[in-house]
This record gives C-alpha cells, sequence and structure tokens, in this order.
C-alpha cells in the first residue's frame, strides 16, 4: 500500500490508470509470494524501486507520507505505546520495509530506535535490492537482540508485537509475545505456546 500510495501520488488520472493496469494484476503473486516465504517476498518486490529516485521518495515522505501512516495506526496500538512509556519502556520499531518509506511513521510513533531494510544506492537511485538482503525472520530477530544490547534492553523482560507467522522468531525472543491480529499460523503458534494474542481494530 506504501508503494501505491507513493507511485500514484502526485500523477494524474491518467497516469493512475496506466499504473494500475500494470501493477494490480501482480497482487495476487505478491500474496501467494508472501505466504509461501517473507525473504523471498520481499526480494521480489522490492525490485518495483529499482530506478526510483532517493529525492522522489523523501518527496512522499515529506507531503504525503505522514498522512499515509496516520490513518492506518490502530488507537489500540498508540494506547498501547503510551502505556509503556508510562513504565518508562523503550520502544524500538522493527520492519521488513524500506527505511525511506517508514521514515513518516517513525516521526509519528518517535521509537527511541527504528530497525528497517536498507535500499542499495547507486547514483542516488535505488537498484531495487536491499544491503545485506530482506530483514525479515531470523535476520529481524537478530536484528531486535543487537538493537536491545545496544540500548541495555533486556529481552526476557521485553515485548514484542507482531501479526504474522513471518515474525515467530522475534516473538520468540522475548518474554512477553503478543499476536495481534494474527493470520491462521501464528494465531495457532500463539495459541500452541500460551502467547497473548489480541485484536486492535481501526478507528
Amino acid at each position: 500500500m506504501a508503494y501505491l500510495a507513493f507511485r500514484l501520488h502526485g500523477s494524474s488520472r491518467r497516469q493512475r490508470w496506466a499504473f494500475s493496469t500494470l501493477f494490480l494484476p501482480k497482487l495476487p503473486f505478491y500474496a501467494v509470494l508472501d505466504s509461501f516465504s517473507r525473504e523471498r517476498f520481499c526480494e521480489v518486490f522490492y525490485r518495483s524501486y529499482a530506478g526510483v529516485r532517493l529525492s522522489d521518495l523523501e518527496t512522499w515522505a515529506a507531503e504525503a507520507g505522514r498522512r499515509f501512516w496516520d490513518r492506518r495506526l490502530f488507537p489500540d496500538a498508540l494506547r498501547q505505546l503510551n502505556d509503556h512509556r508510562a513504565n518508562g519502556h523503550r520502544i524500538v520499531l522493527v520492519s521488513g520495509g524500506i527505511e525511506p518509506v517508514l521514515r513518516p511513521l517513525d516521526q509519528i510513533l518517535a521509537p527511541d530506535a527504528l530497525v528497517a531494510a536498507q535500499p542499495e544506492m547507486e547514483d542516488s537511485r535505488l537498484t531495487g535490492r536491499l544491503v545485506g538482503g530482506p530483514l525479515s525472520g531470523h535476520k529481524k530477530a537478530h536484528a531486535a537482540l543487537e538493537v536491545a544490547a545496544s540500548l541495555g534492553v533486556d529481552m526476557q523482560q521485553s515485548y514484542a508485537y507482531a501479526d504474522s507467522y513471518a515474525d515467530r522468531e522475534i516473538l520468540e525472543c522475548v518474554g512477553h509475545p503478543v499476536a495481534v491480529n494474527p493470520d491462521r499460523r501464528l494465531r495457532r503458534l500463539a495459541r500452541r505456546e500460551g502467547w497473548q494474542i489480541r485484536q486492535w481494530r481501526h478507528r
């Protein structure tokens, strides 16, 4: 959705129609690929950004990115973050999304740290590849452990929130895992492991 918002930002009706005609038929393939392997999905999907100027992404982030993310945030999530802050907890946003697209969300949530995928650059343009590969699965969990060590955070006293089975590793490395609006496989795993399960709704 963020990619669509970026691509369609500032475009004419004809440009939006032309892009949608080419891109939307790919969505079923992306959905199947993501259900099979989040890492492989990221490798394939982020090729869509090949040739994009970093300055164009930064312009979208400055002009429309905050509005895009703000209307997608769960009120319950914001309340939960506020509760954690009130208890003196450190907040870390860990995402497989690329960092330039996540900057507006980082500004809204103001975490203590943002861990995101880094797009490979060449002549101020994205190549469609990710530095170090996709940030998913065990790589995401490892990144969380690294930032926790840098912040002096005890992972066994920490909470992690995720909605996908692909994020099970990051849930397994904390003392308080929470499955939020989980997919079918994550719900099964959460029930088997006795993890908290929560349902958060949009406004």
